[in-house]
């Protein structure tokens, strides 16, 4: 958007979102967070206790009623994205219509590639444990032979993404390996090898080398990346980013405990 909007009304009570850890003030800011935010949103969001907060925090009855009509009827959830948008005059027409085309398209994917999208943002949002519980959950159901084995070779790459970053090496290398089983990707590949040397097991890493065939000139190029990542990392790192990091992941756990 090129620009500027001002809020209609601006409460000083927030409305606590827990997938993004972020408060919302006003119906423009909620507009933003559906828009940008899609396929975090599912049937459960517009619940009771929102509803409440738009009439009497944000004093949009007539966004609230809609709300209550379109759910008494059992509207679809594009419907309830579409209906807060579209009333709440932050988007435009143009941007209005890009939205409707994105709804068409989160109504034709599959229950698990809905969910993969969700756990993808929430990767993009520094949410790894809970991207972790939503890849899972693809995982621990039966395969939709609808989807390609890419697929859910993808799912277990960036199911493995998220542990690394969790440094939880082990569980990440055995996400990697069941990525490289299906999607044959030499990302995943690296990524378990890369995995293995983070965690220093000699051992795992001899047994991975010979099972997946890789020379040692790719297991020197890993390890001199590592080096170089370190002294990268040593170099710009502060104690107030760590003590941050750390924050943040506190945060995050207690979201995940309370929800």
């Amino acid at each position: 958007m090129n620009y500027i909007t001002l809020c209609t009304i601006h409460t000083e009570k927030p409305y606590y979102i827990k997938e993004v850890n972020k408060n919302i003030y006003s119906i423009e800011e909620l507009s933003y967070y559906l828009y940008n935010y899609l396929y975090l949103i599912d049937d459960t969001f517009f619940s009771d206790t929102l509803i409440d907060y738009i009439e009497n925090e944000l004093k949009q009855t007539t966004i609230a009623s809609g709300l209550k009509q379109i759910i008494a009827k059992k509207g679809e959830l594009g419907e309830k994205i579409a209906f807060v948008i579209k009333n709440s005059g932050y988007y435009s027409e143009r941007e209005a219509e890009k939205l409707e085309n994105h709804l068409v398209a989160l109504c034709s994917k599959t229950t698990a590639e809905r969910i993969k999208a969700k756990a993808d943002i929430l990767m993009d949002t520094d949410k790894y444990n809970m991207a972790i519980n939503y890849y899972n959950s693809i995982l621990n159901k039966a395969i939709n032979t609808e989807l390609p084995e890419r697929f859910y070779g993808d799912v277990y790459n960036n199911l493995g993404v998220a542990y690394a970053r969790l440094f939880e090496y082990e569980h990440g290398a055995a996400a990697f390996r069941c990525a490289y089983r299906l999607n044959k990707s030499n990302e995943s590949l690296e990524s378990v090898l890369l995995c293995d040397l983070l965690s220093d097991n000699e051992k795992r890493l001899n047994i991975d080398k010979e099972k997946y065939k890789v020379s040692d000139t790719v297991i020197n190029r890993l390890r001199a990346e590592l080096i170089k990542r370190k002294v990268h990392i040593q170099s710009e790192w502060k104690k107030e980013n760590e003590d941050m990091f750390v924050t943040q992941c506190r945060k995050e756990y207690i979201v995940e405990i309370n929800s």
